[in-house]
């Protein structure tokens, strides 16, 4: 009788087995990822022609000087925007005054005056501008009377809740210990 109960329960675990092999092969048990999609961030190229038209055009009708583009804030623009991307989410310290002023002393970028604006899902800058204009913190930052400079990116993601990230950092940079003008 012990073999015949050997056997059954010997049946019964390459049975379980057989069905776990399957199931994992079939992407059905938890922490398989072959069904799912690896996540892909794309740094997408932005008109920095638009975006200095767009908001200088705006500043200007509010009685603003116009901002300079800036490639160093575009490269911690960037950063920023895959930050985000990856996590699909501007939930994030480093979306703060605090992780501004770190990210900027990280990029040897000096400056007496920083904003930045985050936003998800914008299918397009217009899009993404008309939310920072609508949102009353992102627009104070547009209208920021101490910077004097601005840079951009964006990153798409290929999966997840929001696919498109945007960061447009501002600044007034120091130059020789003192802030610098234009």
């Amino acid at each position: 009788m012990k073999c015949v109960a050997d056997l059954r329960s010997l049946q019964t675990a390459l049975i379980f087995a057989f069905i776990a092999l399957v199931l994992t092969a079939c992407g059905a048990l938890p922490g398989n990822s072959d069904l799912e999609d690896a996540v892909v961030l794309t740094d997408q190229s932005v008109d920095k022609s638009q975006m200095l038209s767009m908001i200088n055009s705006y500043r200007k009708q509010n009685g603003l000087p116009a901002l300079k583009h800036d490639p160093e804030l575009d490269a911690v623009s960037q950063k920023m925007a895959r930050h985000i991307a990856e996590r699909d989410s501007m939930d994030t310290w480093a979306h703060s005054a605090f992780g501004l002023s770190q990210r900027l002393d990280k990029a040897g970028y000096t400056n007496y005056a920083g904003a930045e604006n985050l936003g998800a899902g914008y299918a397009d800058l217009p899009a993404a501008f008309r939310g920072w204009q609508g949102s009353s913190g992102h627009n104070k930052n547009l209208l920021n009377p101490y910077v004097t400079r601005v840079g951009i990116a964006r990153t798409n993601r290929n999966n997840g809740k929001w696919r498109n990230f945007w960061v447009m950092t501002l600044s007034r940079p120091y130059a020789d210990g003192r802030p610098v003008v234009q």
